[in-house]
């Protein structure tokens, strides 16, 4: 069994967001060679008896499954995160626990994450769908692609949302227990429900006592009972304190734009240094950079910010952006059932048609002298940013006349234009940042820290503007 630093999710209940409409958030951290396409599934119907094949295992299916917006992990048939036409958004973390995972393949965590959206259209639903096939199939599989079984496999923790609640979902096996979040909190690689649960699987107490993990007769306690106390799968315990923090010292005043600060976030103020560098690159952040020996890396990041409107097509604004966030630019996406085809690529090999490598190309490259680079992009980056979230209210504000009077094709024209119109300019930012960066490089040596492993990683990834191939010239 291995530790690998994963994924930071943030939910903010609507009572303490500026606008008093939830916003959910997410990083989904991977290995830095697997690319993450942003991809829309659409609704489908299905035969009685059709049987459903996962990422390891085939399950039942259903007769209807709802539409969404998925960000998956290039080879497996789940997801990391994601959000349906109902408004469900759901996002899961790797956790490690004293009971070990079952060595056989059963549905991955990010299989669950994909059947809750596609099968739930509440939140409340989603705990039903993933706790049920929880206990009828168990989980595990190899979690990283072509690695051993036993060696990337884990429990899991969910957070699922919709317009009116979120929940917290933890589980160890088929065992399982979940709370209401009632206030703020961030959620990452190590159990955080003590008695304070809304619900529990069956006989979950009688469970933990035949392993040795409870004591007869006294209340039971899932995270004491659970958590693996062991220094190396401790590293999520900073990272959801740190962020939960960072969410309560902006109660009642979050937006967007706070909770992207956040998953942006290296410690900033604190334990760290005031930015990411690669000597901090060894201790993970929320906004996490690849480095020996976890070669884990932000791969993609999603905030589903709700918002009050009666049309479907409105009811939230779904911004995504690909490889660590602090190096990126947001995308707004809406629920018309639209994502463009360009995201929906990559693999684990470096290739100009993928925008997710491409981003992955220009990352790597800020990463080499970050404190020159990164402060490149952010000149540009902010005025960009800043007014996308302006048209965004613009464009929401238009689109809710135009569905107002019947014009529906049009409203839904004017938003998917407007996504792919903040695309085109991140893309070409991208490009235009990316040459800057290697013209500048040929002449302004790197920051030593990080020249053996991103020369190590171009080689591996085949990227086109590595430090390898402008050295043999």
């Amino acid at each position: 069994m291995s530790y690998y630093p994963s994924c930071d999710t943030l939910a903010v209940p609507a009572e303490y967001s500026a606008d008093k409409c939830g916003i959910f958030g997410k990083n989904s951290d991977r290995d830095v060679m697997e690319a993450q396409p942003l991809i829309y599934f659409p609704p489908q119907d299905f035969q009685a008896g059709d049987q459903l094949q996962c990422t390891y295992i085939s399950i039942e299916q259903v007769s209807h499954t709802y539409g969404f917006i998925g960000s998956k992990p290039w080879w497996m048939w789940g997801l990391e995160m994601g959000v349906n036409e109902c408004g469900v958004s759901i996002g899961n973390e790797a956790e490690w626990s004293n009971i070990p995972v079952n060595d056989e393949d059963a549905l991955l965590g990010m299989d669950l994450v994909r059947l809750g959206l596609e099968r739930a259209a509440t939140a409340r639903e989603a705990l039903q769908v993933i706790t049920q096939l929880l206990e009828k199939y168990g989980q595990g599989g190899a979690c990283k692609y072509g690695s051993p079984r036993l060696d990337s496999s884990y429990h899991n923790t969910f957070v699922l949302a919709d317009p009116e609640e979120f929940l917290l979902l933890e589980t160890v096996g088929k065992h399982w227990a979940y709370r209401k979040l009632k206030d703020v909190q961030g959620i990452s690689n190590v159990y955080s429900i003590e008695d304070d649960y809304d619900g529990t699987s069956k006989d979950i107490a009688a469970f933990a006592e035949s392993r040795g993990l409870h004591h007869p007769g006294e209340i039971f306690h899932f995270s004491k009972s659970f958590l693996l106390m062991n220094y190396h799968f401790l590293g999520g315990f900073s990272r959801s304190q740190w962020s939960t923090r960072m969410l309560k010292e902006a109660r009642g005043r979050l937006t967007m734009e706070g909770v992207l600060g956040i998953l942006r976030g290296h410690y900033e103020k604190d334990t760290v240094e005031s930015r990411w560098s690669p000597v901090s690159g060894c201790i993970p952040c929320v906004c996490m950079h690849g480095s020996e020996p976890t070669r884990t890396q932000s791969a993609a990041t999603m905030i589903v910010a709700y918002h009050k409107s009666s049309q479907k097509e409105l009811m939230f604004t779904c911004w995504g952006s690909m490889c660590p966030p602090c190096c990126s630019l947001i995308v707004p996406f809406y629920n018309t059932g639209y994502i463009p085809e360009r995201l929906g690529s990559g693999a684990d090999f470096y290739e100009d048609s993928s925008f997710w490598w491409r981003v992955n190309r220009m990352v790597s490259d800020i990463e080499s002298n970050y404190e020159r680079y990164h402060g490149w992009l952010e000149e540009v980056r902010s005025g960009i940013e800043e007014e996308f979230q302006k048209k965004d209210k613009e464009m929401r504000g238009l689109a809710e006349k135009l569905f107002e009077e019947k014009r529906h094709k049009e409203a839904c024209l004017l938003l998917n234009e407007f996504t792919e119109s903040c695309l085109d300019i991140v893309e070409k930012t991208v490009a235009e940042l990316t040459e800057r960066i290697e013209i500048d490089m040929k002449n302004v040596p790197g920051q030593i820290y990080r020249q053996g492993y991103l020369s190590a990683y171009w080689k591996k990834a085949g990227l086109a503007g590595s430090m390898t191939e402008r050295e043999s010239k």
